[in-house]
């Protein structure tokens, strides 16, 4: 008996160890600090957030196990697309599509946002050309303004966080800032300072965007990630109130 035990682990190890291996995924996130939704800043890169929460919780329904790899957004989408990552969070099929490669599969929305630039109160309703100084979180590329910067008529000021960025145009260092509605109304908040932006939408019109999860290697997973979301539709919920989205 002890002989046919060895010779039947000698047998289907090899096929028990690639099904664990398989049960680990590299999980590529940016490397920018945009709380309450995501977080990942040297030195640590310790990822937290909203994202992190909801998919610790996949992962844990489903017996899996998730390396956050965070990298600035360029690296990371060349790493993911090289094929050195099984996931990206967040991504859209609205995003440089002229680059990406086919085969990318998205999640249903993840999180609906609403991009915004936000001026002080007594600004709103000021001819565009009055901004010229404008505000994002360091590792946003300001491609909606290409067009403005190129011909000199705005220049890009960079912040490392929200609190940051929304400080710089309260105290009038930038004429606006860009970020997500519900990551302004969340620092706001807890600054105290609720209603000490606004939107400028003559700047950016408001229209509805969604972060999703990806992946080329891995379709499969994507496919249960959105089962998960339906199934667990209350625990998401859960966590969107806790991060106040």
């Amino acid at each position: 008996m002890p002989y046919l035990v060895a010779l039947l682990l000698m047998v289907f190890w090899p096929q028990i160890g690639r099904t664990a291996e398989q049960l680990e995924y590299r999980v590529g996130v940016e490397q920018v600090d945009y709380y309450p939704i995501f977080s990942a800043v040297p030195p640590d890169n310790q990822y937290r957030g909203y994202a992190r929460d909801l998919l610790d919780l996949f992962a844990a329904h489903e017996k899996l196990r998730f390396t956050y790899v965070a990298l600035p957004v360029r690296r990371l989408f060349h790493a993911y697309w090289a094929g050195q990552l099984d996931l990206v969070f967040p991504d859209s099929p609205r995003w440089d599509v002229a680059h990406k490669p086919s085969g990318i599969t998205y999640s249903q929305p993840v999180l609906q946002f609403q991009d915004a630039m936000l001026v002080l109160p007594q600004r709103r309703g000021e001819p565009r050309e009055r901004f010229q100084r404008l505000g994002f979180v360091r590792g946003f590329t300001p491609w909606k303004f290409q067009e403005e910067i190129a011909a000199g008529q705005v220049v890009i000021k960079e912040a490392p966080n929200p609190e940051g960025l929304i400080h710089m145009a309260l105290s009038g260092y930038i004429d606006a800032a860009n970020m997500a509605r519900q990551v302004a109304r969340f620092h706001l908040r807890h600054q105290g300072r609720e209603g000490g932006l606004v939107v400028e939408p003559s700047l950016l019109p408001l229209t509805d965007s969604y972060y999703h999860l990806s992946s080329i290697r891995h379709p499969e997973l994507i496919r249960r990630f959105d089962a998960f979301l339906q199934r667990e539709r209350q625990a998401v919920e859960a966590l969107k109130a806790k991060y106040e989205l």
